[in-house]
């Protein structure tokens, strides 16, 4: 008997997404394995992260890495390390900000999000640049002063309609001194994007490793520069201070790194192609059933893989759908705006995806016999 049955915890099938609320991914067998191994033994956690970090570099062509708790937790280093400064004494004190320490972070204005508070966590007072509707260069060259540590950029497809492009405010920051970090928890698929924001310019790049590289969900990942990574290693977790509670264990970065290597080796084209299979499958058998079905080649924050969005048009029945299925403990996902559900493959292994589809297509059908 596992945990969840002795303890009565009820187990769901996720047709919805990556999302932390479910408990992430799944991990391989190569991955629990890693983790496995990796219990048995004690080590010096600042080599671990050193030679871990260079290996996990070197994987994704970039120049240095370091591990992390979660992408929260990289956002919170990456904070503390730009508002440091290498000063042992101003990190030290943080999130309490000494003379002498720049303490602002600045982020545009349509870029605002709940992970703002991550940031705070260090200290850091964030200064927010344009509007709504735009933000122009001026914005950003106005903003800073002696008390600017760093810009920060949402690289999700939610927030980028009204947002400078990134390489503009690379190169804007750089010609003032001021670093550039980049939140691309969810951004993969595709695996380029792993060097990609960091070939731009940008100084710090956090991933999630518990989304799409079926890492650890307690894990992440900061890419980027040397002299910063180098920060991460000397002043983060298990380091007293304001990073303490951002760290991670031996297992996980074991895990994480298993993880990405795996990522980063697999076949992304056969990959790519699997997943639409799984979603023409779910659309060919939905559109039998007179269903208005539209599939969308990205994820909620633009990540390159397919979701099949489903329209009834009787008010209120995507939201009664969802429920449904949440009591038949399946998640799917729920758009308001177009009164649709919508499937995402990436969880769905091939049991998994026939009890969706015959449970989803009952639900349904009964939905369209009440209209």
């Amino acid at each position: 008997m596992d945990i969840f049955e002795e303890l009565n915890i009820s187990r769901y099938i996720n047709a919805h997404d990556t999302y932390t609320v479910y408990g992430g991914s799944r991990m391989t067998d190569e991955t629990i394995e890693s983790m496995r191994m990796a219990s048995a033994s004690f080590v010096d956690m600042q080599e671990l992260q050193q030679k871990l970090g260079c290996a996990a570099a070197k994987l994704t062509h970039n120049e240095a890495a370091y591990f992390t708790n979660g992408a929260a937790g990289g956002l919170t280093t990456a904070a503390a390390i730009c508002m440091a400064k290498g000063s042992e004494y101003r990190f030290a004190r943080l999130p309490q900000i000494v003379p002498g320490t720049a303490s602002e972070i600045i982020q545009i204005h349509c870029q605002h999000n709940a992970y703002d508070k991550a940031v705070e966590a260090a200290g850091a007072r964030i200064i927010e640049i344009g509007d709504a509707d735009e933000t122009l260069e001026f914005d950003l060259e106005g903003v800073f002063s002696e008390r600017t540590a760093a810009v920060f950029y949402y690289a999700s497809m939610k927030y980028s309609q009204a947002a400078l492009p990134l390489r503009d405010v690379i190169r804007i920051a750089h010609s003032h001194g001021i670093p550039v970090v980049v939140d691309a928890a969810a951004q993969l698929p595709p695996v380029e994007n792993l060097w990609k924001f960091t070939d731009m310019g940008a100084d710090m790049v956090i991933f999630s490793g518990g989304k799409t590289l079926c890492g650890p969900q307690d894990s992440g990942l900061i890419f980027g520069k040397m002299k910063y990574i180098e920060d991460c290693i000397r002043f983060g977790a298990p380091v007293h201070g304001v990073c303490r509670g951002c760290k991670t264990s031996r297992e996980a970065m074991a895990g994480l790194y298993s993880a990405l290597k795996q990522y980063v080796e697999m076949n992304h084209r056969e990959n790519a192609h699997r997943l639409d299979e799984i979603v023409k499958i779910f659309a060919n058998s939905f559109r039998q059933c007179g269903v208005d079905t539209r599939i969308v080649p990205y994820g909620p924050v633009g990540q390159k893989y397919p979701r099949l969005f489903l329209s009834v048009k009787k008010q209120g029945a995507a939201q009664r759908i969802a429920k449904t299925m949440r009591e038949k403990h399946i998640y799917v996902g729920l758009d308001l705006d177009q009164n649709a559900i919508y499937l995402s493959p990436l969880n769905l292994n091939e049991a998994e995806q026939k009890t969706v589809l015959h449970e989803l297509k009952a639900v349904v059908e009964e939905e369209l016999c009440d209209m």
